[in-house]
């Protein structure tokens, strides 16, 4: 995994798509690993820690822990935190948000945010976010990204070359609208494409190993034309990725958005409630803004029933995607489009034989139409593009790597066609856009008895 993580980001870096990512040793952790790399901290002036308190999260970061594997470093910090003073430090540092708006830019703040958490309770899979805009002045372009990594072997992957890959994802997603010119970017299509292309050639790198897997999904927000109302941005416009992960959406927020949540609302038409929605967001924009974000990143700090977060995951996402058509429509003459909704599914490994690994990645696309949005009620609607959503997910949850392997392309296109067809109604008819299904797998195929 290390020589080859290696490989992995000094290619890239050739590629001119990374920066600082150089090929890695295979030097074995020193035997005083267990001393701290420094003694002396800068806390910000207006963080939460004592200096004491900001030095003994600090002596975790024992000399050579890069060179640690994740469970060597798991027992390392365990063998020492089994106080009740380091249980209350680890409570108090996601608090942190003056400490925390230095993870990207100080080496301390790096460790404490991305590395420390693999010594907690949930290490195997870890998400992280970021987002990136256009360099031209004025109204930008923007790309939001979301990707998780999960460790599939403690024992043989390096610290080092977790956080490597974290960078290298990173610094590939940073690079994907530089150099673009503004009718390049204002091509929501061609963008789309050009940025599944890199990230599916550098989720084919990356789960080829033993070790790791990772999964990464985007939305793009086109740079528009003169005279066009920009898609929701960014709270300040800025590819600044701490200040977005600190605004999450508060409890007022839901509240008010809950309030749409009437005993009647799915015996509504789609019309009448989507207006609803419209005149919410209207009358506060930075706290749709701040629920958004949340759902982009599936990352909630208000506690939310599963009846609730099925309202905002399904009935408020569609009505919104909806809303934005309308919205760009009114600034276009165009007509209204057909709202469209895509996803990536897990990927699905075999990798006990590290020399013959076996995947498959899936992802795919689909537009819906809506005869009449005054007839149409949300129960509807909700009833079968969620339908469609859950049988595609219990479609791949339920069928084995093995008979994935066995699929091309045009099999996967077809069942999502039965799909679509089975889900559509005279009311709403849904299409799957066959050039936007991503199904790629390795072309070894299992023996057939």
């Amino acid at each position: 995994m290390k020589k080859y993580l290696s490989l992995v980001l000094a290619a890239l870096l050739i590629m001119g798509v990374l920066a600082g990512c150089g090929e890695q040793g295979n030097t074995p952790a020193p035997d005083n690993s267990s001393t701290p790399i420094r003694t002396q901290a800068t806390l910000p002036a207006d963080g939460s820690f004592t200096s004491e308190e900001y030095e003994k999260l600090l002596a975790l970061r024992f000399e050579g822990y890069e060179e640690m594997t994740v469970a060597e470093f798991r027992d390392k910090v365990g063998a020492v935190t089994d106080t009740k003073e380091y249980t209350d430090l680890f409570e108090q540092l996601p608090k942190d948000t003056a400490l925390q708006e230095l993870k990207d830019t100080d080496e301390d703040a790096e460790f404490l945010f991305y590395i420390l958490p693999l010594a907690g309770d949930d290490w195997k899979t870890r998400s992280y976010n970021g987002e990136v805009t256009s360099s031209y002045t004025g109204d930008k372009a923007r790309l939001e990204y979301s990707f998780t990594l999960t460790i599939l072997n403690p024992d043989a992957l390096w610290i080092k070359d977790y956080n490597d890959t974290r960078l290298g994802i990173m610094g590939v997603m940073q690079d994907t609208l530089r150099n673009k010119t503004k009718d390049e970017l204002r091509d929501e299509a061609a963008i789309r494409a050009d940025v599944q292309f890199q990230i599916d050639h550098l989720l084919q790198n990356i789960n080829q190993t033993a070790e790791l897997s990772a999964a990464i999904e985007f939305a793009y927000f086109p740079l528009p034309a003169a005279g066009e109302k920009p898609q929701v941005s960014g709270a300040n416009g800025n590819s600044n990725q701490e200040t977005r992960r600190a605004e999450h959406g508060t409890k007022e927020d839901y509240q008010s958005l809950l309030a749409l949540k009437t005993p009647d609302y799915a015996s509504m038409s789609v019309a009448d409630f989507n207006a609803k929605l419209l005149a919410w967001a209207d009358e506060d924009f930075s706290r749709m803004e701040r629920i958004d974000a949340d759902m982009l990143f599936n990352d909630f700090q208000v506690s939310l029933s599963e009846e609730e977060l099925v309202f905002i995951r399904l009935t408020v996402f569609l009505s919104g995607t909806e809303n934005g058509e309308f919205v760009q429509s009114s600034y276009t003459s165009d007509p209204v489009a057909d709202p469209v909704y895509q996803e990536s599914l897990p990927q699905k490994a075999d990798k006990s034989n590290e020399k013959a690994p076996m995947w498959c990645d899936f992802g795919y696309r689909f537009s819906y139409h809506i005869a009449n949005e005054e007839t149409l009620t949300v129960g509807e609607r909700d009833c079968c593009i969620g339908g469609m959503i859950t049988a595609v997910e219990k479609f791949w949850n339920d069928t084995t790597l093995d008979d994935l392997l066995t699929m091309t392309k045009s099999n996967m296109i077809s069942r999502l066609n039965s799909l679509a067809a089975e889900y559509s109604t005279d009311n709403i008819v849904i299409t799957i856009s066959a050039e936007q299904v991503h199904f790629d797998h390795t072309e070894e195929r299992p023996e057939l008895p």
